[in-house]
């Protein structure tokens, strides 16, 4: 039996939801972030530009878009279903299927996605697993994530640097620092694996150092909490070395995933009726974005991921009003449209006494 077959929590412990420090102060920041796209979208270009691009919107792209915005929950389910299967054999993909989505609902409206996955292990809970098999199965997850969009955006800048530093070179330099962030992240994850004690050691001397300039208030208790949560990553880092078999399945859902995911913005591109620009291009484009916002701790990189995408993709589009239409489209259709649907689903499984029970 490995150290994660024994629970994580008490499982006797009463299920309690858990609470999104600052949730006002969150919703005010995504009101004001939606008002501020709006401001963007009629003031971002000519008004006459803007309503020529409205009108020869292909809506039979843009509708495909939405498509790969629910094609992306999908695989995401797939990704972590492949470890269900292992962790809580008989587990319901539906039920993986409502969870993904609430989790979609959560990372979009707590900064750096940090709700997403207690949240997920919350309601993963209400639809029968344990947090004993939820909490290692997200954990396996979150780590085979990490190694995926790492080594896929590793891929992107060595195709595509270049010629993007060439283009805005003080833009690359904030994805080369979003890129180093993952890695160093990544890096992390390899070291705990494969020098645990070293890893809890660096870390009791930065909590400690902390705690010496008045950073860490409770050293006891950030030291209690470190050492959990190194215990942990490392018992689901040693489970995935001994199953590469899920480690591998995971991974390469997740670069489909990844490519679907970046490939939106092409979608919405096609979508003005324009051809010229080539795939690689636009889905570099949107990695790009993804790699400077992932590190932003605003709720959803609100800013962060408008701003980024405006700047990149005014090399693609022939002016300022089509750029802000699709920033507008990209972020309705990848930030506002999850929030709407996770959040009316997390409501009808609140309110549904059948649903968890079935």
């Amino acid at each position: 039996m490995r150290d994660t077959d024994k629970p994580i929590v008490d499982e006797e412990e009463v299920i309690e939801e858990p609470h999104i420090k600052g949730k006002i102060l969150n919703i005010v920041l995504l009101i004001l972030a939606f008002g501020l796209l709006c401001v963007y979208l009629f003031i971002g270009g000519e008004a006459s530009e803007l309503a020529e691009a409205v009108s020869d919107i292909r809506w039979t792209w843009l509708t495909l878009a939405l498509f790969m915005v629910v094609l992306y929950w999908v695989l995401e389910s797939v990704c972590i279903q492949i470890f269900a299967n292992k962790m809580h054999p008989g587990f319901k993909f539906y039920k993986t299927n409502i969870v993904t989505v609430i989790g979609q609902y959560f990372n979009c409206v707590t900064p750096l996605s940090s709700g997403g996955q207690p949240f997920q292990a919350y309601y993963y809970r209400r639809f029968g697993m344990p947090y004993s098999k939820s909490i290692p199965m997200l954990l396996c997850r979150f780590i085979s994530y990490q190694l995926s969009t790492t080594t896929f955006c590793a891929i992107v800048l060595l195709l595509r640097f270049t010629y993007f530093t060439d283009e805005n070179p003080a833009l690359m330099a904030l994805v080369i620092v979003g890129f180093i962030g993952g890695l160093g992240l990544m890096t992390m994850l390899l070291l705990l694996a494969f020098w645990r004690s070293g890893t809890q050691h660096v870390v009791h001397v930065v909590l400690r150092l902390g705690a010496k300039i008045h950073l860490v208030k409770d050293l006891d208790g950030s030291l209690a909490w470190a050492d959990k949560q190194i215990s942990d990553a490392y018992n689901e880092i040693q489970f995935l070395l001994k199953e590469p078999k899920l480690l591998a399945k995971s991974s390469a859902v997740t670069f489909v995933q990844l490519a679907e995911y970046f490939s939106i913005s092409y979608v919405i591109y096609r979508g003005f009726g324009y051809v010229d620009a080539d795939f690689l291009s636009i889905v570099s484009c949107q990695a790009f974005v993804y790699m400077i916002s992932s590190f932003v701790p605003t709720p959803g990189a609100v800013g962060a991921a408008e701003s980024s995408y405006a700047l990149f993709f005014s090399t693609i589009y022939p002016n300022a009003a089509v750029v802000a239409l699709s920033t507008f489209i990209w972020r309705l259709l990848t930030f506002y449209f999850p929030i709407v649907v996770g959040m009316l689903l997390t409501l009808v499984v609140n309110h549904s006494k059948t649903l968890t029970r079935q």
